[in-house]
């Protein structure tokens, strides 16, 4: 039981992480129309509050998906264990999925003109509901809903992890290990004129490796302090503001890592009254990084018919993180809970999950 417990208190972390990476999304995006504006109004884009990195919240979750995948993943080897842990992932990730790429392609059928897809429309459609890597137009790697391309990767890495529960976990975790190296270093000259190849080449899928090892760090009772906490965080962070060049797994999943395995690795982070709020968000993570773009574009053109140049772009910025998370708050309390767990009691037998209730918890996020 006190094992139980000190896990479930150390993965609080993991929820924080899930939170502060979506909301880095949205600001990212707010940004990007932020700057729209300024650009109307014919003043100089800026970065808000100075920060030129909110898109590394991807970074952070490929690495926190890394890590609960092997920490909530103990049937290695068992039969059937490969299916399992694909219904499971499937039911969890899917269904909203659909629903946010649905509500995308009525809009589409709607405003015709406000996607440039340059190639077969209902093949471009088709190809975003299933997770299959498609081009939009020339250089445009993204499916309907644009920040669906990060669950592409996601999915090829649940397929390749599955594959890997046929084998006992430490020969299951290698065999992952060396297929994704030999996969990156044979797709290192692929571009996106290759969208499969590509992906499924990607050198993101060693991040996903990066978090593998940090779960595995954290279930065999590896701990730092707190000082050496705050230096792997903050060291991460520097890399980050150094805007090195060089491939992406190692200028931003290094520092993903150093950041992810500072939270989780260090002293439990204590979940209070007060800071329950971001436990909650984490949970609504997945709804927000989902249905963010539904609130944030909408709200530039009412921002420029209402507000114009009358108050700072960055007002727009939190005004759409607000609003984002309190749509999506909505959205996992009305949507997604329920569906999920709809579908985990209506599948039990095909997805039955994790017998540890903290990896329960996080494996239904």
């Amino acid at each position: 039981m006190a094992a139980v417990v000190e896990k479930n208190a150390h993965l609080v972390a993991i929820q924080w992480l899930r939170a502060i990476a979506a909301a880095m999304v949205v600001l990212h995006h707010a940004g990007y129309y932020a700057n729209s504006v300024r650009e109307q109004y014919g003043a100089a884009h800026a970065d808000f509050l100075g920060v030129s990195f909110w898109w590394f919240g991807i970074h952070i979750f490929f690495v926190v998906s890394g890590f609960i995948m092997i920490y909530t993943t103990r049937d290695f080897g068992s039969p059937g264990a490969w299916r399992k842990f694909l219904w499971r992932r499937l039911l969890r990730i899917a269904p909203l999925y659909w629903i946010v790429t649905t509500i995308a392609v009525v809009l589409l059928l709607i405003f015709p003109h406000s996607l440039d897809i340059t190639g077969d429309r209902l093949a471009y459609v088709l190809k975003s509901y299933a997770f299959i890597p498609v081009l939009r137009s020339e250089g445009d790697l993204r499916p309907i809903v644009g920040q669906g391309w990060t669950l592409d990767t996601e999915m090829f890495f649940y397929a390749a992890f599955a594959l890997a529960t046929f084998l006992p976990r430490r020969l299951g975790v290698l065999a992952l290990s060396g297929s994704f190296c030999l996969l990156v270093a044979l797709g290192r000259n692929l571009t996106s004129a290759s969208p499969i190849l590509f992906t499924w080449t990607d050198g993101l899928l060693l991040e996903f490796l990066f978090g593998v090892y940090l779960g595995l760090a954290f279930e065999h009772g590896l701990r730092i302090s707190n000082v050496m906490r705050l230096a792997a965080i903050t060291f991460g962070l520097g890399l980050l503001a150094l805007e090195m060049k060089g491939p992406t797994f190692l200028t931003s999943g290094i520092p993903a890592a150093l950041i992810v395995g500072g939270a989780t690795l260090g002293p439990a982070l204590r979940e209070t009254s007060a800071m329950r709020w971001l436990t909650y968000l984490g949970d609504a993570s997945y709804s927000l990084y989902l249905t963010h773009t539904f609130i944030v574009r909408p709200l530039r053109n009412v921002w420029v018919v209402a507000i114009g140049d009358r108050a700072p772009a960055d007002f727009l910025i939190l005004a759409a993180l607000f609003a984002s998370i309190v749509f999506a708050v909505a959205a996992y309390r009305f949507v997604e809970k329920p569906i999920t767990t709809y579908l985990h009691r209506r599948f039990a037998a095909w997805a039955e999950p994790p017998r540890e209730s903290s990896a329960i918890a996080l494996a239904s996020k």
